[in-house]
């Protein structure tokens, strides 16, 4: 889960911690949450891992707006193609959400000092996006599962397909490399660096 703050609110991107952990991560480290609430909720794709705690968090700020891919909304309702049932119990969701289905490339946000574009990169599931997130002081790529340091996300899950993933990667490639992105797991990276590191990007 990342926290994007700014001068009149902040976005959370994949809620997979709880809002109490999350402000108490940022008090412990001196962190600000922004000075008024959580304006939005950016979810990179359906699997259980990124969204377990959408509920808490909607129920902490009603009025944040929840962004998603309709092309991701039978995970939501399946235990099995979420892939809640790893963790031993079926989780299904029913929130209701922003579609950002069909808008690639183009502004979801521009408010409170960010402007936030959606990308839509398929393959290790149906519905996946990156965020684009600028701030003004810098540019910020949040790339789920689709694209981490050195790798790609799996593709043999339900949804996942590996042509689709590599286009996306393809895509995410002509980026500037500069770009630093902020993958679902693991350590940050730039475009850059994944151009000259990754094998999947050799394409």
């Amino acid at each position: 889960m990342y926290i994007v703050t700014g001068p009149a609110g902040a976005f959370i991107v994949d809620p997979s911690v709880s809002p109490k952990k999350a402000e108490e991560f940022c008090s412990i480290h001196g962190l600000s949450t922004g000075e008024s609430d959580v304006k939005g909720l950016l979810l990179t794709h359906g699997h259980h891992d990124h969204i377990k705690y959408i509920d808490e968090w909607m129920a902490a700020y009603p009025d944040a707006n929840v962004f998603f891919s309709s092309n991701d909304k039978e995970l939501l309702g399946n235990g099995f193609m979420n892939c809640s049932y790893m963790e031993g119990s079926e989780t299904l969701y029913s929130f209701k959400f922003t579609n950002v289905a069909g808008m690639y490339g183009m502004n979801i946000i521009k408010e409170a000092g960010f402007e936030i574009k959606v990308f839509e990169t398929p393959g290790h599931t149906m519905g996946s996006v990156c965020y684009l997130v600028s701030t003004g002081d810098e540019d910020m790529l949040f790339t789920g599962d689709t694209v981490f340091a050195g790798s790609v996300g799996r593709t043999d899950m339900p949804g996942g397909n590996s042509k689709e993933l590599m286009n996306s990667v393809k895509r995410i490639s002509k980026f500037p490399p500069e770009l630093k992105i902020y993958p679902g797991h693991g350590p940050a990276s730039s475009i850059g660096n994944e151009i000259r590191f990754n094998p999947f990007f050799e394409i």
